[in-house]
């Protein structure tokens, strides 16, 4: 198995990409601590582990919030002894529907602007920080961070979004080159399009059927994206660090994942 031994920390493990990385991490043998803001989520992913042979806790948090993140890391040192792995996964719009979360710059609040950069960039922040010490002190670390075609390419309506997501790319690159000397990598898995109920509405609206197939055939599945996710927390990617991996093809602005 590639995780044998390894602890991982999956923030956003509760659905959607993390909910299948973090079954995918877990049948490569590493022991997990499945996070996310709602509690029934993470607690299901965590069961669904443990009657696949896997181990498991869950863990209810507020990646916003710096002391539920700290909190997070201690409890998983105390649970497991170490922490290996951490893939900042959550994130995303300010709602459910995607068209009514894009609004233009220019009517755009700043109380809006500061939510979307907590959402999606310094909850990557936070989370990063809180399990960094532990991974210093152990000279090794994978930190799988998640950013968005819409960093790459622009979104109309989304510049909130987008320039969250285009932080979370330079975060990566940057923190890459302060902890390469600690053993540590850090990498950005970039999703174009995922086949999720709320992609799909956005993305193929009222098309007709035959466009429909041609649009939702290049959205990645979730667990199609976990495998990216595995290869930059196992051995495979020991010599990858500060890269950002786009899955998916990038023909248009993307929604947000």
């Amino acid at each position: 198995m590639k995780l044998e031994d390894r602890v991982a920390i999956v923030v956003g493990g509760g659905s959607g990409i993390g909910r299948a990385s973090s079954r995918l991490l877990a049948q490569e043998g590493a022991r997990l601590m499945v996070c996310d803001i709602v509690k029934e989520n993470a607690d299901k992913v965590a069961e669904e582990i443990r009657e696949a042979g896997g181990e498991a806790t869950s863990f209810q948090m507020d990646m916003t919030r710096e002391e539920d993140c700290q909190k997070m890391a201690k409890a998983t040192v105390d649970k497991y002894g170490k922490i290996d792995i951490l893939c900042n996964i959550a994130g995303g719009s300010m709602g459910l529907n995607i068209r009514d979360s894009l609004v233009p710059f220019i009517e755009q609040d700043k109380q809006m602007w500061d939510r979307l950069i907590d959402i999606n960039l310094n909850g990557a922040r936070n989370c990063t920080k809180a399990v960094l010490p532990y991974m210093m002190e152990k000279q090794y670390g994978k930190i799988v961070n998640t950013s968005s075609i819409a960093a790459v390419n622009g979104m109309p309506g989304g510049t909130d979004y987008a320039a969250a997501k285009a932080g979370v790319i330079a975060f990566t690159k940057t923190l890459a080159m302060e902890v390469a000397p600690y053993g540590i990598c850090v990498n950005t898995v970039t999703p174009s399009g995922t086949n999720s109920e709320r992609i799909r509405k956005y993305m193929v609206g009222d098309q007709p059927p035959e466009q429909q197939k041609r649009s939702i055939s290049m959205f990645a599945e979730p667990e199609e994206l976990a495998e990216a996710y595995l290869l930059l927390a196992s051995s495979a990617s020991d010599h990858m660090s500060g890269q950002n991996i786009i899955f998916g093809v990038p023909t248009q602005p993307g929604p947000p994942r």
